[in-house]
């Protein structure tokens, strides 16, 4: 089984109703939350929330290199101790998000991708174990396309992002 991270954009109102959902109806939160991710039926691309797919700990492995304000991928205090998939989901603050939009769009992939080297995510047996082929880096920067513009429509609109492992 694969190991995705999800993330998600929340309005006030649903940051209440998630953490109601966490205490009342736990089951129904993880769902609640997916929901908010996938967006409106309408949208042909979700601008509420996004997946990694697997690129996740190789952009945090590179964005290690870079010394990040904020963790996007494991910051943020626990919403709960029940585990969605793989984790705890966690809600990285307004002002976190705001720190990390700001880090993200002044980081552009190439700088990155300086620090891509597949013998040394082999050797530190980063997750999923792709890098000896030929076409990870382009995967790590579509998804990292797609962090960035997340976490700036989310600081945009003073809002927080809630992440998990699913």
């Amino acid at each position: 089984m694969s190991m995705i991270m999800e993330c998600v954009r929340l309005r006030p109102h649903e940051v209440a109703e998630l953490r109601r959902l966490l205490v009342e109806e736990p089951d129904s939160a993880y769902e609640y939350a997916g929901d908010l991710r996938m967006g409106d039926e309408d949208e042909a691309v979700s601008s509420r929330g996004m997946d990694t797919d697997q690129a996740w700990a190789g952009l945090q492995w590179l964005l290690a290199r870079l010394n990040p304000p904020v963790d996007v991928f494991s910051g943020g205090q626990p919403m709960t101790d029940d585990e969605w998939g793989y984790d705890s989901p966690r809600l990285l603050a307004v002002a976190d998000v705001a720190e990390a939009a700001r880090f993200l769009a002044a980081t552009p992939f190439a700088a990155l991708a300086e620090h891509y080297a597949a013998a040394e995510l082999i050797a530190a047996d980063v997750y999923p174990g792709i890098w000896s082929q030929d076409w990870p880096l382009s995967y790590l920067e579509e998804a990292y396309g797609r962090l960035v513009a997340l976490f700036r429509a989310a600081a945009a609109d003073h809002e927080p992002i809630a992440v998990w492992m699913a």
